[in-house]
């Protein structure tokens, strides 16, 4: 073969549109996603917010969405970056009804159009493709399983204010610092500081560029202004069924049952009813335990592991007495009821004169006021928990929760574009949030389309294949059987042949003939 040389190239006048993407496969992600996802009722519906013939032109409303998706599918987090890859892809421009001569959506444009999209628009398209996996029997609705993460806001830990005074942080630092020593200089006020508690609390600090986002710590130890995604994804299939983004300070026991109603709301327009919901223990309390009772739901919440194990007395030991309604403990002493101001908790305490007197004192508490115990107003529906969550017959659905449950955050971050946000603003977060879970459910939709059956005339031909091929290299063992190595080279190269070749000819080099 001779060695090729390239010949630089001639401007061409004119180029066939049918032969621009004649190097595209047919087979690609953008090519069979095409086929499969239309998105042409965006138009009418995002038509209100358009006025005819005032100004120019505006992005096509479906171009924008697909252009979103283009960015989780890709992992670009920047529209900067959005822009060039567009730009630089045949496949993205014939997957966006783009020609050669037009140019594609700027940086600018993607952004402002983001941020006057309406939240109902992302939410529309999110049921549209929810709809479509419905449609393929990928949405049960039965058992559902919601989480959250936290992911890193568009703003920099040296942006905190303080809420009262005004200053930076650092400023705060150095004249925290100067009131013991006047001469201090911010490196001896920032060593100082790291030993201070609470220095960083959401109730005194927030970001001058980025007011939505939270000071937080995520898992990984670090600590950054955030956001929290949540997912409510159905166990059977892994389709996310919900998602939204809050503040990153509302903990999960807080939002767990918005959650819980935002989901099955969805899958009742779906025709779905659920059925059980599993979550892990950071939405354990006897409040959502309750509520989820009242919607008639089974609740498989992950209880909160016991701490470690006083030496004295832990309420276990104590038994209850239901008609005078206390506690007696190990010793005899009654523990009576008192009234507090919390009604979801039952307060419990003993008489300090006792308690003192007791061989078990300094053991059992120290507290000269008396042994006090505090019982939730939900202990039936928290025992009951319990009992479901440790069972034999839950504990699958438990771990299909971890792996399916939270399969999504991390394809979000390493794959999905959002290691961190690149806009500003919970609106912003809530946005990204729906184009996330939009795409993991086109990549689910796809996944199953792709493994869909092949047609029985298919298959009939590839079953007689195997079957020919079989009998073929049955009788090539039969006739191949006495040959020697130098009368195998003389063979053909026949598929069937050269598997038996290639055997005969391990066991002759092995010493088997």
């Amino acid at each position: 073969m001779s060695q090729g040389h390239k010949e630089g190239t001639e401007p061409v006048l004119f180029l066939p549109g049918t032969d621009v993407y004649r190097h595209v496969k047919k087979t690609d992600f953008y090519e069979r996603l095409s086929a499969a996802l239309d998105l042409s009722f965006v138009r009418e519906l995002t038509k209100p917010l358009y006025a005819d013939g005032i100004g120019r032109p505006s992005l096509d409303p479906v171009v924008f969405f697909k252009c979103m998706l283009i960015a989780f599918f890709e992992n670009i987090t920047y529209d900067t970056n959005l822009e060039y890859r567009i730009a630089d892809s045949l496949a993205f421009h014939r997957f966006l009804d783009y020609g050669l001569d037009e140019r594609t959506p700027d940086e600018s444009t993607l952004r402002k159009t983001r941020q006057k999209m309406p939240q109902e628009a992302f939410d529309t398209v999110f049921d549209y493709v929810l709809g479509l996996c419905d449609q393929h029997g990928l949405l049960k609705g039965r058992a559902v399983g919601t989480d959250s993460t936290l992911v890193d806001a568009n703003a920099s830990m040296d942006s905190l204010t303080h809420k009262e005074l005004g200053c930076s942080y650092e400023d705060f630092m150095l004249a925290l610092r100067r009131q013991d020593d006047p001469d201090a200089t911010k490196s001896e006020a920032a060593q100082a500081d790291s030993k201070r508690k609470a220095k960083a609390s959401n109730h005194d600090w927030e970001s001058a560029t980025d007011s939505d986002s939270r000071i937080m710590q995520h898992s990984d130890g670090h600590t950054h202004l955030s956001y929290k995604i949540d997912t409510t994804v159905d166990l059977e299939t892994g389709v996310i069924v919900s998602t939204g983004a809050d503040h990153a300070n509302v903990s999960d026991q807080t939002d767990c049952l918005q959650r819980i109603d935002e989901a099955t709301d969805q899958l009742a327009e779906h025709g779905k009813e659920v059925q059980a919901v599993v979550a892990d223990k950071g939405h354990h309390s006897g409040v959502n335990l309750a509520g989820l009772n009242e919607r008639g739901l089974i609740g498989l919440i992950s209880s909160p592991s016991p701490g470690k194990k006083n030496p004295g007395f832990e309420r276990s030991d104590f038994t209850y007495d239901e008609a005078k309604d206390c506690y007696v403990c190990p010793a005899g002493h009654i523990l009576t009821r008192r009234v507090r101001k919390d009604t979801e908790i039952r307060f419990y305490q003993a008489k300090g004169s006792a308690c003192c007197k007791c061989p078990h004192f300094r053991t059992c508490t120290e507290c000269k006021s008396g042994r006090s115990l505090s019982v939730s107003i939900h202990e039936e529906l928290i025992a009951a928990n319990r009992a479901r969550v440790h069972s034999d017959e839950a504990r699958p659905l438990m771990q299909i929760r971890r792996q399916r449950g939270e399969a999504p955050f991390g394809y979000f971050k390493f794959f999905g574009g959002m290691r961190r946000m690149s806009g500003r603003g919970l609106g912003f977060a809530q946005k990204k949030a729906q184009c996330a879970g939009i795409g993991w459910n086109l990549l689910l939709l796809m996944k199953h389309l792709a493994a869909q059956p092949m047609d029985e005339s298919i298959l009939v031909v590839i079953s007689l294949l195997l079957r020919l091929t079989g009998r073929l290299q049955t009788l090539c063992r039969r006739i191949l059987g006495s040959l020697s190595i130098a009368e195998f080279n003389t063979l053909g190269s026949h598929p069937a042949v050269e598997f038996v070749l290639k055997t005969r000819r391990k066991t002759c080099l092995s010493g088997g003939c």
